[in-house]
């Protein structure tokens, strides 16, 4: 058995019918043999960037295992093959979804376990009706003084030349050679 984590994303206004979308997949995924782990990862957030005219929606991340073609022999492996990739069917079944904005398949071996995220809400304190944030401490000291800024170089003047071994001597003289 291979395991694989699927991260799927859900628009917000489809929040009312993310019980039956869950459902959806997981009948996919059985379809081929999959078997889902108890742990998902659910959350909901802000999305970077709009996806589909949604700004705001549900990432849920599920590991599941399938059945690996080494353990297959004969007949079965035949039919395997013949019905292709699981994985590819699964991207492509789940790509022309309505309901699903965006999906990610990975193989888990490598990935830390999936566990529920934690939400940190910001402290706000209320005064006078109005919701204020708490300050937070400075990040850098006020009393550094930042180094001086480097001096400009002079210009070169117009009309000068300046010989091979002047360059030379100069160069031995700052490098130190």
């Amino acid at each position: 058995m291979r395991e694989y984590e699927l991260f799927y994303l859900v628009g917000e206004t489809k929040e009312a019918e993310l019980p039956r979308i869950r459902t959806e997949v997981e009948t996919l995924i059985k379809e081929r043999g999959g078997e889902f782990l108890p742990v998902e990862t659910s959350d909901k957030r802000r999305l970077a960037y709009e996806v589909k005219g949604e700004a705001r929606g549900f990432y849920i991340a599920r590991r599941f295992t399938l059945p690996d073609n080494a353990e297959l022999v004969g007949p079965e492996l035949e039919a395997k093959i013949a019905e292709g990739d699981a994985i590819a069917y699964f991207t492509r079944k789940l790509s022309l979804s309505k309901d699903i904005l965006r999906i990610l398949f990975l193989r888990a071996e490598e990935l830390p376990a999936l566990k529920p995220i934690e939400r940190t809400e910001y402290m706000r304190k209320e005064t006078r009706g109005r919701s204020v944030r708490r300050e937070r401490p400075p990040v850098a000291d006020p009393n550094f003084i930042a180094s001086a800024p480097p001096k400009p170089v002079a210009p070169v003047e117009a009309g000068k030349t300046v010989s091979k071994e002047e360059i030379d001597k100069q160069l031995k003289d700052k490098l130190d050679i």
